[in-house]
């Protein structure tokens, strides 16, 4: 698989971003990486990642 550059934005629950980063990944580890960045960010409610070139989205959410 391709690794691209995803961005990565963590928001609150009223939608202000908490975090952002960016790292290189196949589609498989953004969405693992989504996960993780959701569960180190406690003030955070959201987690997206958009892949630079505009083609995939992955997201989290906490319950």
């Amino acid at each position: 698989m391709r690794k691209s550059t995803y961005l990565f934005e963590a928001m609150d629950g009223a939608g202000r971003v908490v975090r952002r980063c960016s790292q290189r990944c196949d589609g498989v580890s953004a969405q693992q990486r989504a996960v993780g960045i959701l569960s180190a960010t406690p003030d955070a409610a959201a987690v997206f990642g958009f892949e630079r070139k505009g083609r995939q989205v992955h997201s989290a959410y906490r319950d």
